[in-house]
């Protein structure tokens, strides 16, 4: 990896000498000063509140009614104490990193210290004070005003005034001082314990196409590639001349069939996709109408994306959903009566169950179960029919050994030629075998049953994934014991769904023409639909209510290709047919979902299939690669090689996202066309201090180039609310906090979470918190981190707040500031 060490000055370097001895100075005072105070307070008894309260909740579990509300007032008493406890412990700092940042304030003839740290500490008569950056008053100063600034702000009810005549930020790990941020320049301490300062004064400007090195334009500490791209649309580039010949020749033939590519971050696959949706529609617009096309992505930030890049191209009304909205959309019309709420904590062995591959042949074989009982049972009706008669019937349920048809169009089949007069059945046969064909169409087109057979007959799951190794028989069960139970829920509010609704036709049917009387009624089945429970006092349900996890959309959905048959359009009759299909990210979705999708499209098959196996962000998809998902789907695909070029972020990027992925990277990664300024690692004693180095960076970046877009991604939602809180305290300007994929693609400053992030680019990214805790070393980690490290276009800062991530390359951690 491309690097820039920090240049060594020489010992006369006297503004850095006196800066360096000021702040150790500082530093061994606070030190010394808590340790005294820790030696001199006696050690007080620790009392476990926690254990109390549990104590007293299995009490009230047990007791007598009569006995339970001074228990509860017992607990309400012990409940404040420990928050009150909490309280007065808040005022503890760790010696090993008291504080990080350090400012001297001048407030007319008053000179003041104030340090930042994590925690409030005050102690007026030996001159420490300690604020905490989250929500002591004059930590605002911090973040707002830089060295020299003069200031006025409101504590309470007074106004102060004053100038900021220090404001440093400090890296402080057990007990030693290893970095300083100055207006004066960044001072860092070598591992021989020498100080230096880092990088040159140089400031980036012009971008790619300059003839200048990256590694001379660079400055630690300072983000900044302004390029020529200072687009304020940052919609997708045109990047026809990526494609080669061979691909060009596969993308545009309308008779293709399936089409694969697979590309690295920033390849340019998802435009390729697009581009082929395009050219198809250009050739032949009445078979690739926008209703006979569909693309399907992962997350809405994308879907957004997309829909506004296609009229670009050409065209427009194409539907862009995301997989979770489709389907969810097209189970609630083709499955009645099954909750409408979806639970947002589905165990991670259910999902794994629902998704695998296997599932598809559970349910297949259950299929195959159906309709082998129903063969066995016509053969049966059959009896006293001539040969030729019996022949013509069972020969149009069953035309061969592999007949693909859905069950209820072979049954539908044999009703009608068991009906024909030709075929000549004897009356009390004819009747015998219409009522048993009629009884099976019923049963075919029974999809909510046959998913709560498949889910809770454990032999049959345990013989669909005998040779699945990547999931155990224990998962199995315990996946098994959880779904018997929600099915059963689901069921019975099937149950109630179907009651309500015959009440309604039977009342509607007794007091024809008077619209009144059915009013009351369909109030009550509004509110039975509306699926909302109640909610106790301590938040849980009141009862046990039906819900779906997300997978079962899926699983239905399969049923009913498989039962009834092709999915339909609304409420009509026609076919849901689409002549081509495009899915980005296809890595992201299951077998058992692409089997779906590629079920709805034409017998032509033209679907284009866009993903890369690095950037997986479900490792619980049943996804393990192209061919053997293809395979699982029966399909035969044409192979797009995988696009060599990466033309979204530079070299040194590239080399670091690739670094993370560890055994998991491709051995043929794609090449950069650029190369750029170095990953940068900041390492920090905890959040406060992060928050400080990046507002400050952050505002200075905004101010030289309005124009550009930052993410600062978190792994967990948590931690951008963290980082978000503090920004904002801290003027970030254009800051936006990200929750639901509701990016608005404008230059300013997003703060989210990895899993908000794919499918999208940014000039700069920031990554949060790449600690061993965040990212440990782990397949999910891997990947998520190098998802994260590709969003960024020309740079890419990693900050971490604890000991660093082994996932990073070691050189980057050795050299990190």
């Amino acid at each position: 990896m491309t690097s820039n060490p920090a240049k060594a000055l020489p010992t006369a370097d006297q503004e850095l000498q006196a800066i360096v001895d000021e702040e150790r100075g500082c530093l061994e005072r606070v030190v010394d000063h808590l340790r005294q105070k820790t030696q001199a307070k006696p050690a007080a008894q620790e009392i476990d509140y926690d254990s109390q309260l549990i104590s007293l909740r299995d009490q009230i579990a047990n007791a007598r009614l009569e006995d339970v509300p001074p228990l509860v007032e017992q607990m309400e008493r012990i409940a404040t104490l420990a928050s009150r406890h909490r309280v007065s412990t808040e005022g503890w700092v760790d010696p090993t990193s008291p504080y990080f940042g350090r400012m001297v304030l001048s407030e007319g003839e008053r000179t003041r210290e104030v340090l930042i740290g994590r925690s409030t500490y005050l102690d007026t008569k030996s001159g420490v004070r300690i604020v905490d950056w989250r929500d002591a008053p004059v930590s605002r100063l911090f973040y707002r005003y830089e060295e020299g600034e003069d200031y006025v702000e409101t504590f309470g009810d007074r106004e102060v005034e004053g100038d900021v005549v220090t404001r440093r930020s400090l890296a402080i790990s057990e007990g030693v001082l290893r970095r300083i941020v100055t207006p004066q320049g960044t001072f860092v301490r070598t591992r021989e314990g020498e100080w230096q300062r880092a990088g040159s004064s140089t400031r980036l400007h012009g971008g790619q196409g300059s003839a200048l090195r990256a590694e001379d334009h660079h400055r630690p500490g300072k983000l900044g590639v302004q390029g020529a791209d200072t687009r304020e649309d940052k919609h997708l580039k045109e990047i026809t001349a990526l494609i080669d010949p061979r691909q060009f020749d596969l993308i545009t033939r309308p008779d293709s069939g399936l089409v694969v590519i697979q590309g690295g971050a920033g390849s340019g696959k998802t435009t390729i996709g697009l581009h082929r949706l395009a050219y198809l529609a250009f050739q032949d617009n009445r078979r690739f109408r926008p209703d006979k096309m569909l693309v399907v992505v992962f997350n809405d930030a994308l879907a957004r994306y997309v829909a506004r890049v296609l009229p670009a191209l050409g065209v427009s009304g194409v539907a862009v959903r995301t997989y979770e909205e489709w389907a969810s959309k097209l189970r609630l019309a083709h499955v009645h009566g099954l909750p409408r709420l979806y639970t947002d904590d589905t165990p991670a062995n259910v999902t794994r169950l629902k998704k695998h591959p296997c599932m598809l042949d559970a349910i297949d074989a259950y299929v195959s179960r159906v309709e082998g009982r129903i063969f066995d049972q016509l053969e049966s009706a059959l009896d006293g029919a001539s040969e030729s008669s019996r022949e013509a019937v069972v020969g149009a349920f069953r035309r061969a050994a592999t007949d693909s048809r859905p069950l209820s169009h072979k049954i539908h089949a044999a009703l009608n030629k068991a009906t024909e007069p030709r075929t000549r059945l004897p009356s009390a046969v004819r009747t015998r075998t219409e009522a048993l064909l009629t009884r099976s169409r019923a049963e075919a087109r029974d999809v909510a049953t046959a998913w709560a057979e498949i889910l809770s007959d454990l032999p049959s799951l345990l013989e669909a994934f005998k040779d699945a190794d990547d999931i155990s028989r224990a998962e199995i069960e315990r996946a098994h014991a959880y779904c018997s139970q929600r099915v059963n829920l689901a069921l019975d509010e099937l149950e109630r769904h179907q009651e309500d609704a015959q009440r309604v036709a039977d009342q509607r049917d007794a007091q024809r023409g008077d619209k009144r009387g059915s009013r009351p009624q369909r109030r009550q089945e509004e509110r039975r639909e509306d699926d909302e429970p109640f909610t106790a006092i301590d938040g849980g349900d009141v009862e046990e209510h039906a819900k779906l996890d997300r997978e079962d959309d899926t699983l239905l959905l399969r049923l009913v290709q498989r039962m009834r048959g092709p999915l339909m359009r609304g409420k009509g009759k026609e076919a849901l047919v689409y002549e081509h299909v495009l899915v980005d990210e296809a890595q992201d979705l299951s077998p058992v979902e692409l089997a779906v999708v590629v079920g709805t499209v034409s017998r032509a098959q033209s679907v284009t299939l866009a993903g890369d196996v690095a950037q997986r962000l479900h490792m619980d998809n049943g996804f393990s690669g192209w061919d053997s998902t293809l395979a699982r789907l029966g399909l035969d695909h044409v192979a797009v090689e995988p696009l060599k070029l990466s033309y979204r972020s530079t070299a040194e990027i590239l080399e670091f996202s690739t670094s993370v992925l560890g055994p998991l990277a491709s051995d043929d990664p794609p090449a950069a066309t650029r190369h750029g300024a170095p990953v940068e690692l900041f390492r920090f004693a905890h959040a406060g201090d992060a928050v400080g180095f990046l507002s400050e960076a952050l505002r200075t970046l905004m101010a030289e180039e309005p124009s550009c877009t930052v993410c600062v991604i978190g792994r967990y939602p948590e931690q951008a609310d963290i980082y978000y809180d503090g920004l904002k305290k801290g003027e970030v300007p254009f800051l936006r906090r990200i929750a639901a994929q509701d990016f608005p693609f404008r230059a300013g400053v997003d703060v989210t979470d990895v899993r908000q992030v794919k499918g999208l680019e940014f000039d700069y990214v920031v990554l949060l918190d790449v600690n061993e805790s965040s990212y440990p070393v782990d397949d999910e980690a891997r990947h998520l981190l190098h998802i994260a490290a590709t969003r960024a276009a020309h740079q890419l800062w990693v900050v971490s707040a604890g000991k660093p991530s082994r996932l990073l390359p070691e050189q980057l951690r050795d050299r990190g500031y």
